[in-house]
């Protein structure tokens, strides 16, 4: 078993040349940081522990599971409660990634994300695979590792428009029929990322009953009977146009378990998925 390396000081952080920097930070009891400023976004998920992050005009208390923002230009440094020594991931990237939109990094708010559960979750999971991305020898490795960043940005953007719109509608009675409807439009494109009916009603911060009720009066189905109807119909869509193999298009459509999809899909369309992809051909 590999022992966890502790560090007394905060670790340097060299980008490589394709702008994307992943570095895991174990802080000892002893932890201390110097003022710093970089060049570089900073994403900073917090594995475990608590403190502080601090700027010149505030201070920002973290703790597990949180997502603190840091902009380029802007001097922080964290500061560890004395007894809760902080571990986390800490994803720099350069601003030359959003060449394309300008006013990105202005629209990300500095400083802790109100977050949830599955929200941290899906940024842990990122951060823990560009990890390994980083590690490792594949050539597609900066673009795989960019693509990752770029995604982490989007969630984070994603969250603060649905807060956005929730400070901005509270105390009307639509408010969460608009935030469902929000979700419904999001899961076209993303319903290979659901994984329970509990995690997607804690990302809207609505009960299970809440969303439940929602959710029906909004799509006219069941959570799970839905997804897996959007996943089934991109699945026929891969199945007629690309040359990917059965399990992988299984795979991309959200199912870890080859025998559900057959399942499923027969369900749905009537036919094995080979059946369905051979009679495409055929046409």
């Amino acid at each position: 078993m590999t022992k966890t390396r502790l560090t007394d000081r905060a670790l340097q952080e060299h980008l490589p040349d394709w702008g994307v920097l992943v570095l895991e930070s174990h802080h000892s009891p002893q932890f201390t940081m110097d003022w710093r400023e970089h060049s570089f976004l900073k994403l900073v998920y917090v594995l475990r522990g608590r403190g502080v992050l601090e700027f010149q005009d505030r201070v920002h208390h973290f703790n597990s599971g949180d997502l603190l923002i840091v902009p380029p230009r802007v001097a922080n440094r964290i500061t560890d409660a004395p007894d809760a020594a902080s571990s986390l991931y800490i994803g720099c990237v350069d601003p030359r990634l959003f060449d394309f939109d300008d006013q990105l990094i202005g629209r990300l708010r500095s400083g802790l994300v109100a977050a949830n559960p599955y929200f941290s979750n899906r940024v842990a999971t990122q951060l823990r695979r560009m990890r390994h991305q980083q590690a490792s020898t594949d050539p597609t490795r900066p673009i795989a590792m960019v693509a990752a960043a770029l995604r982490i940005i989007e969630w984070v953007l994603q969250l603060e428009q649905v807060s956005a719109r929730s400070d901005h509608s509270r105390g009307r009675r639509h408010n969460d029929r608009e935030i469902m409807e929000d979700y419904v439009a999001r899961l076209a494109t993303e319903f290979y990322e659901a994984s329970t009916i509990d995690a997607a009603a804690a990302s809207l911060g609505l009960t299970r009953r809440v969303f439940t009720k929602l959710f029906q009066e909004v799509t006219g189905s069941t959570w799970l009977t839905h997804v897996r109807r959007l996943a089934i119909n991109h699945a026929k869509h891969q199945l007629a146009q690309t040359n990917l193999s059965i399990t992988s298009v299984a795979f991309e459509c959200g199912f870890n378990d080859l025998s559900t999809f057959y399942r499923q899909f027969k369900s749905q369309v009537g036919v094995s998925p080979k059946s369905y992809r051979q009679s495409i051909s055929a046409e």
